[in-house]
């Protein structure tokens, strides 16, 4: 076996199991009526994601879009006959596609979202019409459900692959891959990243943040 090769930047990996948490997180809050806390909770994740949307293009070798890009047929050959790939393999485009456009379709829905409380309605909720307004809450609480389906299919998905194929779990947690072979990815520092979620998380705060922490 070869050594292993560094194949995953920090950024990649912070957003990915960071994403989890703060959707558990989520689920937990919406569920149990913290409403601000489920707010914070939404813009951390928003900031965190539009970064990770723009490290899609400028980021790390591996964290690019277009490195992972695959057309139907190459995604079905991949589940066909899977082979160990360096970074994101060709069917795994299709979900993160996926749960990136559910993230933000449960987020957006979220600012226009009615919470029966002035204080934690969604912040686009005064400045839309009612009818929008009905449309987003009821797809919001849809959606979450759809959302859930889709990272309970990716984990098992990312699981049976760990055990039968290529540990693709403990490449996610460490960044490093045997089975990449001897040519390492162009990783970018991870700073760039965070840089951005820090800049996107002040705007949120003195747009809606400040108000939530004083209901805290």
């Amino acid at each position: 076996m070869s050594q292993p090769v560094k194949v995953w930047d920090f950024a990649v990996r912070f957003f990915h199991w960071s994403q989890l948490l703060l959707i558990a997180g989520l689920w937990y809050t919406g569920e149990e009526g913290l409403m601000a806390q489920h707010q914070l909770l939404a813009y951390t994740l928003l900031a965190l994601i539009v970064a990770r949307i723009v490290w899609g293009f400028v980021g790390s070798d591996t964290a690019r879009f277009s490195r992972f890009a695959a057309t139907p047929l190459q995604a079905l050959r991949y589940l066909r006959r899977p082979y160990p790939v360096t970074g994101h393999n060709p069917a795994s485009f299709y979900m993160i596609m996926l749960l990136i456009a559910l993230v933000l379709l449960q987020l957006i829905t979220g600012l226009a979202t009615f919470d029966n409380s002035y204080l934690t309605d969604g912040p686009l909720v005064s400045v839309l019409p009612s009818a929008w307004v009905d449309v987003a809450s009821a797809i919001h609480k849809i959606n979450i459900n759809v959302l859930l389906a889709a990272i309970a299919v990716h984990i098992v998905a990312a699981i049976w692959h760990s055990l039968r194929r290529h540990n693709v779990l403990w490449v996610m947690l460490s960044g490093k891959d045997s089975q990449a072979g001897d040519v390492s990815p162009g990783l970018k520092h991870a700073g760039w990243f965070f840089l951005l979620v820090a800049l996107l998380l002040t705007s949120l705060y003195f747009w809606q943040g400040a108000k939530l922490m004083a209901l805290l």
